[in-house]
Parts: structure tokens; C-alpha cells; sequence
């Protein structure tokens, strides 16, 4: 019992504290939002590692790099794998929703409208900026990480005049992961605030007239959960893969679903990643792509989304256009418009344009989004350790796991 708990003792920690915010939550109600200054400033401080850790370790991941072609190889794997993930994810969604119709017997409150209900269509500005400084911001990250590789290939040519920046970013990067393990020890307390937070302002809509779509929704992530990662993790490394990958789930997954956003969850999620024993060169570069592209559990709010509307409105949604063109859509929107710069609505809009419903169903989107938000980080963040798994086995071979515990038994030995 003694070695459980100094294993998963932050991990206890945090789920407990979460525990402790979500009753608070509930019988504060909106009155919990006083803890928002507390919540934010955990949050903060974690944000100001994102860009400084994905610069860093993702320079010199790629810098040491001798044969370029690996590079080509973990792109494409990762694309192929981000695809094929979000259908599967869609599907998950789509069964029970065929099956118990999560709209049944809503009544759903149309009257309300939305301001500034429109967004950019840019789908080239998420790659670039008009201005350097923007570059290290967490709103560009996908600029950030095209500018990263660049200058990574850049430094590779240098050659020898290159080999100092490459020792540097390492050094940068043991120094940035030492800054996060001492902004964790605020996490608890963060967490719980925030959780407090989001129960109080949104545990009564799950009682409310979206209940039946929203505890569908809530068993369809768990058991996604639990068999995407799980499946992921066989496929990269075996028994064995899975065993690691569990180990170390907790921390990321319950930061994602306190702070509802993969950025902030993305310096953990890479320290699992590295604790798992990805590859360098891997995990630094899948892991930050997945946080802007890789949304499984985005896709799965998606399908619920135009599921619960079309019952809503009357549409037949058991119609093979209406189930393909979900599926489209809800990956489409997921992955490339979650990464546009100002997206705002894009997401609601595009499912309105394909699916004929009225502008007055965008407050019920951004209603349902918000409310199966956290589950869905939850997702988004923790399959991207899972496919940076896949990619590791593709890349590197089967036997990619016991070569990285092999070198750090090595690694050990000579310290």
C-alpha cells in the first residue's frame, strides 16, 4: 500500500482536490466563480511554459536528427493516425446516438441569440504570423511549431556552427520541465478551484433539458477513453506499452479535464510522453501537433451536436448522407478549424450550412460544447500520447520500448 501511494501520490492529489472542488461546486453554485483569480493563476503559470518547452524540445529533438526522412515519416504517420482516429471516434458517438436518439424529448430554448456569431475561413493563417513576436504566443502555436521546424533544419545544416544551439535547447529543456514540476505543486489547489468552478456554473444544465444527450455523451468518452488508449497503447508497444501508459495517465488527464484546455495540459502530457519513453524526436513533435490537430474527443461532440439537433428539428439523421456527411464534418471541424486563428463559430456555422438548422441552434452549440468540454480535453490530450506510441512503433520498430528502457538503464549506470 506504502509503494501505491508514493507512486500515484500527486495523482491522489489531484483527485482528490477535484473531488473536493466539484462538491463545493455544487452547493456554491455560481458563487464558486470568486475562486476564478486562484483557478487562473495556476492556469497562468502553465501557459508560460508552453511555448518556451515546444520551442526548446522541439528544436533540439529534430536538430539531432541525422537522416531528415524520419522526420517525413513521423508527419505522415501522425496525419494518416489523426484521420483514422476521429472517424473511429465518430463512430463511437454515432451508434448509441442511432440507438437511444439523444434528443429525445427535449425541449430545447431557441429564443436565445448570439453576438458576433462568425469567423475566419483562413484555414493558411494557422501555419504562419504577420510579426515574430507573435510566434510565442499560446494562440499560434501551430505557427510556432511550423517556424520551430524550420529553424530546427536550419540549425542542421549549420553544421558545426549549429552544435551549440543544439546543447543549449537541451539545457533549456531540463530547465523548463524543473519549472513545471514546481508550478505543479499548485495544482491541487488550482484544480480544485476550478473544478468548483465549472460545477457551479454548469451542473444544472446537465439536469436540465439536454440531460439525456449529455449522460449518452458522458458514457460514450468513458468507455472511449479506457479503449482508445488502451488500444493505442497496444499497438505501439504491447502489454508492456500498456502497463506504462497507465502508470503515468493521471496527472495529464485530470489537468485537462480541471483546466478544459490542451495547452495547458500540454507540458504534462509530454512529460508522460517522456516518462513512457517516446522517442525525443517524436514526442516532441507529435504530442505539441496533436494539442492543435489531433481532437478525438472533439469529434465526438461534434456527432452529438447534429445527432441531437436533427431529432430537435425532425431530420431523419439515420440517412447515409446525413451519417456520412457528419462524420466529414465533425473531423473537418475538429481537426483544422479548432486550429484557426479567431475560428470563433466556425465549427457551428459549418455544421449549420451542411445541415439546414436555423441560426437560433448556434446558442445550443455552444451550450452542449461547453458543457461536455472537459471530458472532451480529456480525450484530446491523452490520445496524443497514445498515437505518438503508434507513431514510435512505425518509425522505430516493434521493439521500440525495451531499446528506451534499455538506455536509461544505461543512462543510470553511468550517472
Amino acid at each position: 500500500m506504502k509503494n501505491i501511494w508514493n507512486t500515484y501520490k500527486s495523482s491522489f492529489m489531484l483527485l482528490g482536490a477535484m473531488v473536493v472542488g466539484g462538491v463545493v461546486g455544487l452547493f456554491w453554485g455560481e458563487g464558486a466563480s470568486v475562486l476564478q483569480p486562484i483557478a487562473d493563476t495556476f492556469l497562468n503559470l502553465l501557459y508560460c511554459c508552453v511555448v518556451p518547452l515546444i520551442f526548446c524540445s522541439l528544436t533540439a529533438a529534430i536538430s539531432k536528427m541525422e537522416d531528415l526522412t524520419k522526420l517525413k515519416k513521423i508527419m505522415i504517420t501522425f496525419l494518416a493516425g489523426t484521420i483514422v482516429t476521429g472517424v473511429v471516434a465518430c463512430l463511437f458517438m454515432m451508434v448509441p446516438a442511432l440507438i437511444f436518439d439523444p434528443g429525445k424529448g427535449a425541449v430545447l430554448d431557441l429564443s436565445e441569440d448570439v453576438a458576433n456569431a462568425s469567423g475566419s475561413m483562413n484555414f493558411l493563417g494557422m501555419f504562419t504570423v504577420g510579426d515574430f513576436p507573435l510566434l510565442f504566443s499560446k494562440a499560434n502555436l501551430m505557427a510556432l511549431i511550423v517556424f520551430t521546424v524550420i529553424f530546427s533544419i536550419a540549425v542542421i545544416t549549420a553544421g558545426e556552427k549549429g552544435k551549440p544551439i543544439v546543447h543549449a535547447m537541451d539545457c533549456m529543456t531540463a530547465v523548463i520541465v524543473k519549472v513545471i514540476g514546481i508550478v505543479m505543486k499548485l495544482a491541487p489547489l488550482g484544480l480544485g478551484c476550478y473544478f468548483a468552478i465549472l460545477i457551479g456554473q454548469y451542473g444544472k444544465e446537465v439536469i436540465g433539458p439536454l440531460s439525456r444527450g449529455i449522460v449518452m455523451y458522458l458514457g460514450v468518452v468513458l468507455v472511449y477513453y479506457v479503449v482508445s488508449q488502451t488500444v493505442m497503447a497496444y499497438i505501439g508497444a504491447g502489454a508492456e506499452g500498456v502497463k506504462v501508459w497507465w502508470k503515468g495517465a493521471a496527472t495529464p488527464t485530470l489537468t485537462a479535464l480541471g483546466t478544459c484546455s490542451s495547452a495547458a495540459s500540454l507540458p504534462l502530457n509530454l512529460m508522460h510522453a517522456k516518462e513512457i519513453g517516446i522517442p525525443d524526436e517524436i514526442a516532441d513533435i507529435s504530442v505539441p501537433l496533436g494539442a492543435n490537430l489531433h481532437k478525438d474527443g472533439a469529434c465526438i461532440i461534434q456527432i452529438l451536436k447534429i445527432s441531437l439537433l436533427c431529432s430537435a428539428f425532425g431530420i431523419n439523421y439515420a440517412t447515409p448522407r446525413n451519417l456520412i456527411m457528419s462524420i466529414v464534418v465533425a473531423v473537418v471541424a475538429s481537426v483544422v478549424m479548432g486550429g484557426i486563428p479567431a475560428g470563433g463559430y466556425v465549427a457551428e456555422i459549418f455544421i449549420i450550412s451542411v445541415f439546414g438548422f436555423p441560426t437560433v441552434s448556434i446558442p445550443i452549440m455552444v451550450l452542449i460544447g461547453t458543457i461536455t468540454d472537459a471530458p472532451a480535453t480529456a480525450i484530446n490530450v491523452t490520445g496524443d500520447t497514445g498515437l505518438a506510441m503508434i507513431i514510435a512503433r512505425v518509425v522505430e520498430g516493434k521493439d521500440w520500448l525495451a531499446k528506451s528502457k534499455a538506455q536509461k538503464e544505461a543512462q543510470k549506470e553511468c550517472c
